[in-house]
């Protein structure tokens, strides 16, 4: 009679040294790779949203006559409100790192006028005070077209 005699083999890994491998190679590779910044499209994110406002104040101003609908910039503070005779029916706030800024120094409001042509149209720039980046909206003044510019 012939017996078969199995044998381990010495030469393998057993599953506790290859996990602990693992782990010991997955914490070295994320101290070793940089931080990705989890910005990288907020800016892109918040230029489209306050062209929307926008587009958005100056099609309600040419669908209710005598209804006041405008965007009321604060600069100092980093946020925006969009307003409806004087009710404020949206506020964004931008992140502490980004600056808002309106090439309109005289208003910090922009509105439309019934025929949709833009009152205090000017330049909106969000800039990222880490990266030097910017981003612009521009209202065209007698279009009251919408441009976002990179």
């Amino acid at each position: 009679m012939v017996y078969f005699r199995w044998t381990m083999s010495k030469s393998g890994f057993t599953l506790i040294e290859t996990i602990v491998t693992i782990f010991i190679l997955i914490i070295l590779i994320s101290l070793a790779v940089p931080k990705l910044d989890m910005d990288f499209a907020y800016m892109d994110k918040m230029a489209n949203e306050f062209a929307m406002d926008v587009r958005y104040i100056q099609m309600e101003s040419m669908k209710v006559p005598g209804a006041e609908y405008n965007i009321r910039i604060n600069m100092a503070e980093g946020y925006y409100n969009v307003d409806v005779d004087t009710v404020t029916v949206k506020t964004v706030r931008f992140k502490k790192r980004y600056k808002i800024s309106y090439s309109n120094v005289n208003m910090n409001s922009i509105g439309f006028t019934y025929e949709g042509m833009p009152v205090n149209a000017g330049t909106f720039s969000i800039l990222d005070t880490k990266s030097n980046e910017k981003k612009e909206v521009s209202i065209v003044p007698t279009t009251g077209r919408t441009i976002i510019k990179e």
